[in-house]
Formats: C-alpha cells, sequence, structure tokens
C-alpha cells in the first residue's frame, strides 16, 4: 500500500471512532444529568462547554407571546434558548449528538426546571436539530459569545428559589404541591399570563443557594432569584 493510501485509512479509521464515540454518547438514557466539562466556567469565552438533555418549547404549551425572563417576548420563530445559569444574552452552538447538527441560539429565559435537561430550545431551533418529533435529544452546549453579567439585586433583601413556571395553572399547581412534600414552603406567582413556582423567602442569597442544592439532590431543579 502506498504512504499517501495508508494516511488515508488512517484517517477514515480516526472519524470512524470519532463517529462510533458520539454514537455511544447518544444513546445514555434522557435521564442522564448533565455534565459540565472541566475548564473555566461559563462566563469564560471559548472554554466551556456541556453535556445533557436538549428540550424545546413553544407549540401549543402557552409560551408564545409572553414575556421571556429578559423582558423579551417569547417567538418560537427565532433561534433563543432558556438556560438555568448563562447570563441572558449569551450565544451557544448546540451540537445534536444524535443527528450530527448544530444551531446557534441566544439565551434570552431561564429554564428547564426538569432534572437532567440543561437547555429549551425554541421550536425553530429545536426543528434545525430535528428535534420537534422527539421532543428532547442529548447535546453538547459550546459558547461562541458571553453575555454581559447583570448583578442580582433584592430590593427587599429576600431571596427564593424558583422551580418552574408554567402556563398551565394546574400544572403549577401539581408541581407546587410536590415540592411541598419535602417540608418547605411553596408560593405560586402569577406572571403575565404564566404561574411561578417558588420556595421559600430567605434572609440571603446564600442560604436560598443551599436550598436550592438540597431540593437538587431531591430531583428539583431551579434557580436562585430575588423576592421584590
Amino acid at each position: 500500500m502506498k504512504t499517501g493510501t495508508k494516511k488515508t485509512a488512517a484517517r477514515l479509521l480516526l472519524g470512524l471512532s470519532v463517529c462510533l464515540a458520539a454514537a455511544c454518547a447518544s444513546s445514555r438514557p434522557a435521564s442522564a444529568p448533565s455534565v459540565p466539562a472541566a475548564g473555566p466556567g461559563p462566563t469564560s469565552f471559548g472554554g466551556w462547554s456541556e453535556e445533557g438533555i436538549a428540550s424545546w418549547y413553544g407549540g401549543d404549551d402557552g409560551f408564545e407571546g409572553k414575556p421571556t425572563a429578559s423582558g423579551e417576548i417569547y417567538d418560537s420563530s427565532l433561534m433563543t434558548a432558556a438556560h438555568r445559569d448563562l447570563p441572558l444574552g449569551t450565544v451557544v452552538e448546540v451540537w445534536s449528538l444524535e443527528s450530527g447538527k448544530s444551531v446557534s441560539v441566544r439565551i434570552n429565559d431561564r429554564g428547564p426546571f426538569i432534572r437532567g435537561r440543561i437547555i429549551d430550545l425554541s421550536r425553530a431551533a429545536a426543528g434545525k436539530l430535528d428535534l420537534i418529533g422527539p421532543g428532547s435529544g442529548r447535546v453538547r452546549l459550546t459558547l461562541l459569545k458571553p453575555g454581559p453579567e447583570a448583578p442580582l439585586v433584592s430590593a427587599s433583601g429576600l431571596w427564593s428559589v424558583q422551580i418552574g413556571s408554567f402556563a398551565d395553572a394546574s400544572n403549577a399547581q401539581r408541581h407546587a404541591d410536590h415540592a411541598r412534600s419535602t417540608g418547605r414552603p411553596v408560593s405560586l406567582e402569577p406572571y403575565n399570563g404564566l404561574t411561578r413556582v417558588r420556595v421559600g423567602a430567605y434572609a440571603s442569597r446564600g442560604e436560598a443557594q443551599d436550598v436550592l442544592a438540597a431540593l437538587e439532590r431531591q430531583g428539583f431543579e431551579g434557580i436562585v432569584v430575588p423576592v421584590n
């Protein structure tokens, strides 16, 4: 075999091994937790990535036309997404480990609040990744453009843990009842046609972070928010 042929074969074998590795990753169950990669934090440009389950919203779920966490009105035809931690305005690339397709989205909302899911895509973005039918799929996120850090300030000095935001009030009530089984105080907050589920009111952000960590160990997902 000529040297050039050998090199071509080696490249093909390397490419096949990469594809097989991606296929193995995509075969993991949908309940697997997110796996942040080692390296810089989410606001460090160019070094951060995260793997987990992506879902989408904006069909007949009642979120269309409602305000997002950024204040922007939700439009499912735009390339946007919800993430629990990344600063609003951050742009990430979402690569499907199942279809091999990718899309760039801007973070303008908070969520998802379901264990193991790391990002909620708009309907348009989900369509680019072939996720409309299955509803969810395993993805890898990489940082393209960091958003500005906006420090959280509580006018009241109190903090709570938001564990969900629902277009259907009955779903919010069920989630609240489930959270009350942990023995913590839970309240429902109407917000522009949505219903937010919040746990407690705590005297410091650190105390609320501790409660969030405990809730996550019990299977909930959430974010710490100011009580204003």
